[in-house]
């Protein structure tokens, strides 16, 4: 899979780049600022796909089989409506939480915190559905470069021309720059789609009755399938956040990023693989389907064993870089790699659920894997701490693979889980 090779490359950068970015704040923060920085990024990640309504989830399902079947005035009437959609409700919820963080008092603490994440959103959201268009046109470049290479980027250069000005980076600063950067990256992308989609379908067309309905209703279960997913896969982080001190948060974070290659290893699979089975079910192949998915599974599989390997082993130097007392989540970065390892079992099945519109099975997966996450981390982080939230997330994790690999065998008679060597070729 050519175009899967592509995006694991894409990915290898922007690991590295992310990679350094965080040592970079670690190093010119104090712990307990990195600590805080950590947290409003959780909290953003953790929240922002909320903001895109689903639309960039349901784009996969949509626009590749318009583009197959010709069907531009369809294609060029989501794209305006999804837009409009989520630039007005992202812009809603940051009035809204901007509003309350103003009633909490944003001198410091929890109002600054809400504050901060409140005016990410609108930027967040756009970037996800804009992510989700591209992705569902096969631009894998597209969808990747700009926010897992040049954000970073602007991020830790501009952190670094701060310092050397002699401005002090406090939470409040680290996080203009972050909002800043979004807002560049979003504003770049958005103007490039534009072009490239006006490219595709020039023509005006209106939209048939109940289109639009149709788009929001398909949408709108996918908003809390991927916002679930991602509460979840973030779940450890943010109960850390309410438990312990920043400085726990920020070894803890450490850790995870240290894994950052076998979490993006993942998603450049699924940068290929929801085109992949949106393709196959518009042109009818059950057969191809059900290999699409198991060729996904194996590369997706082995590719995630290689880089947690090769995590683990530079894992004392990796952490190292971020400081001496970093050194101390050695022990989460190996129970997070054998989680990442069982999740990997799962190959793309959501993507597939998605794909295949069994939005109710995506929902019922993400409200358990939820409820597994954050159960066990208020359990175990007060009992061990650090050790405890890595414990809950990889159970977490095995949970997802059990629970995805029932959900697509029940519903849709497709298995999942293939663990032989995988065969290179072209999606």
């Amino acid at each position: 899979m050519v175009d899967a090779a592509l995006a694991v490359a894409i990915r290898v950068v922007s690991a590295g780049l992310v990679f350094g970015m965080q040592v970079l704040l670690a190093r010119l923060m104090p712990v307990d600022g990195y600590g805080g920085f950590v947290t409003l990024w959780t909290w953003m990640l953790a929240l922002g796909s909320f903001a895109a309504l689903g639309f960039a989830e349901s784009s996969i399902r949509f626009l590749p089989r318009y583009h197959l079947r010709g069907r531009s005035g369809a294609l060029r009437n989501y794209w305006r409506f999804g837009l409009s959609m989520v630039f007005g409700v992202s812009t809603v919820l940051m009035l809204a939480a901007g509003g309350l963080a103003l009633g909490i008092g944003v001198g410091e603490g929890a109002g600054l915190m809400v504050l901060l994440v409140a005016l990410g959103l609108p930027f967040l959201g756009i970037e996800y559905y804009l992510e989700g268009v591209a992705r569902s046109f096969g631009w894998f470049r597209l969808a990747a470069v700009p926010v897992y290479i040049v954000r970073p980027l602007l991020i830790g250069l501009s952190c670094i021309g701060l310092d050397a000005a002699g401005v002090a980076l406090t939470l409040p600063i680290v996080g203009a720059v972050l909002i800043g950067s979004m807002a560049l990256v979003t504003a770049g992308l958005a103007l490039v789609m534009a072009r490239r989609l006006a490219a595709i379908s020039p023509e005006r067309a209106a939209s048939r009755p109940g289109q639009k309905r149709l788009w929001l209703m398909a949408s709108l279960p996918l908003l809390l399938l991927s916002g679930l997913e991602d509460l979840s896969g973030y779940g450890d982080v943010l109960v850390l956040s309410l438990l312990v001190e920043p400085e726990a948060v920020g070894i803890y974070f450490a850790a995870a990023r240290s894994l950052a290659l076998a979490g993006f290893v993942a998603y450049a699979m699924t940068l290929v693989a929801g085109r992949r089975f949106a393709l196959d079910r518009a042109g009818r192949s059950r057969a191809e389907l059900q290999t699409s998915i198991l060729e996904n599974t194996r590369l997706t599989f082995w590719a995630t064993l290689a880089a947690v390997t090769l995590a683990l082993l530079a894992g004392p130097l990796l952490l190292g870089a971020f400081g001496e007392a970093f050194l101390a989540g050695y022990g989460v970065m190996v129970i997070l790699g054998i989680g990442m390892i069982v999740r990997a079992m799962a190959g793309q099945a959501g993507e597939a659920l998605i794909v295949l519109g069994r939005q109710r099975e995506g929902l019922i997966v993400a409200l358990v894997v939820l409820v597994v996450t954050a159960g066990l981390a208020c359990a175990l982080v007060p009992l061990f701490g650090i050790m405890g939230a890595a414990l809950a997330s990889a159970a977490a994790m095995g949970c997802r693979t059990l629970a995805l690999v029932l959900a697509l065998g029940r519903s849709e008679g497709l298995r999942v889980v293939a663990l032989g060597l995988p065969r290179l070729r072209r999606t």
